[in-house]
């Protein structure tokens, strides 16, 4: 089968022909027909995270079940299936209390094993989802960053009265936006940097009440000026950048909660005497649950997120380099590969 294959932390990755895995007795064989390219997928290749190399990354992804291991009971040849990324042992004290992404023994498919930019891909039945017949295998694609900000969203316990802030409008945040709108928030703003233009004019779409480029304007008095001087309920920090804290917690009323949804690979100084003083809540938030992965589908099934404005561009594999050189350059939400193309 064709792969992308990642070598060594220095090299560029390769289109290769591997040979497709043998699904274990506990794991099902799928036929990838959908792939997305993930936040975290860019530092992998670009060898800021490193990984046991050689991989095949990739997470993000629907297909069909083609072969099924013989402890498989839930599941046969010719389901539509979504796999969560997260594998976790089922056991350990935070697996019981249904926090398998804290796991004691967790991996992760397309990060810590071989993952879903190839033809074909393994996954433990434990880790899926049937895919709606309503649901196209883009849509399935998808459900894996949608979860990633549902998580972070819930955390914050949004209401009604909620002005909410979100840092970010790339795919995270974008995707908590509509998350937020579907929780019932009272009012969203969106904040955005250099070259968010087209992503800020796409939060509006999504149901933003207001959004702000951080270039022109500075985030934390419109958020002083829209809320006549009461500050954030709630911030969502959706991009990872440590110069990005600061603001978000001067944006947060006292009380306020800041849910971390973003992955940071630097420090990140902050102020905490400032946090103490105003007596701010701050959550971090890192995956999934199997059951936060579910109700999303099910928020897609319902029509409560819309996922089809999200897609900017699909590949077949073997042009992962073109799609891989537009990611780098932000053009993009969200691409999606096909493998079999």
């Amino acid at each position: 089968m064709l792969a992308i294959v990642k070598e060594n932390r220095e090299a560029d990755f390769i289109l290769r022909d591997v040979d497709i895995p043998e699904p274990k007795a506990d794991e099902v064989l799928i036929r990838v027909e959908s792939v997305g390219i993930c936040g975290t997928d860019i530092p992998i290749f670009k060898g800021i995270r490193p990984v046991d190399y050689p991989l095949i990354p990739g997470h993000e992804f629907a297909g069909v079940i083609v072969r099924a291991g013989d402890a498989v009971s839930r599941f046969a040849e010719g389901d539509r299936v979504v796999p969560g990324l997260v594998v976790h042992c089922g056991t350990c004290r935070y697996c019981r209390q249904g926090l398998e992404s804290l796991c004691d023994a967790i991996y992760e498919i397309g990060i810590h094993v071989n993952g879903a930019f190839a033809e074909y891909v393994v996954a433990p039945e434990k880790t899926l989802h049937r895919l709606p017949e309503g649901l196209h295998f883009n849509q399935g694609a998808l459900i894996d960053p949608l979860a990633s900000a549902y998580r972070p969203v819930r955390k914050a316990r949004i209401s009604s009265s909620d002005f909410v802030v979100i840092y970010g409008p790339g795919p995270i945040g974008l995707f908590a936006l509509q998350v937020a709108r579907a929780e019932g928030a009272g009012r969203i703003l969106v904040v955005g940097a250099a070259g968010d233009t087209h992503r800020l004019a796409l939060a509006k779409r999504l149901g933003a009440d207001f959004t702000v480029n951080g270039q022109d304007h500075d985030p934390v008095e419109r958020i002083r000026e829209l809320t006549s001087g009461k500050m954030a309920d709630v911030v969502i920090e959706a991009t990872g950048v440590p110069a990005v804290v600061e603001p978000c917690i001067n944006s947060l009323k006292k009380n306020g909660r800041l849910s971390l949804a973003g992955i940071f690979h630097e420090a990140v100084p902050v102020a905490l005497g400032d946090v103490v003083r105003r007596e701010l809540r701050i959550s971090g938030s890192i995956c999934y649950t199997w059951l936060d992965f579910q109700a999303c589908i099910d928020l897609v099934a319902a029509g409560k997120v819309d996922l089809a404005p999200m897609i900017s561009h699909e590949f077949p594999l073997t042009e992962m380099g073109e799609a891989l050189n537009i990611a780098y350059r932000r053009e993009s939400i969200k691409i999606i590969m096909h493998p079999r193309e």
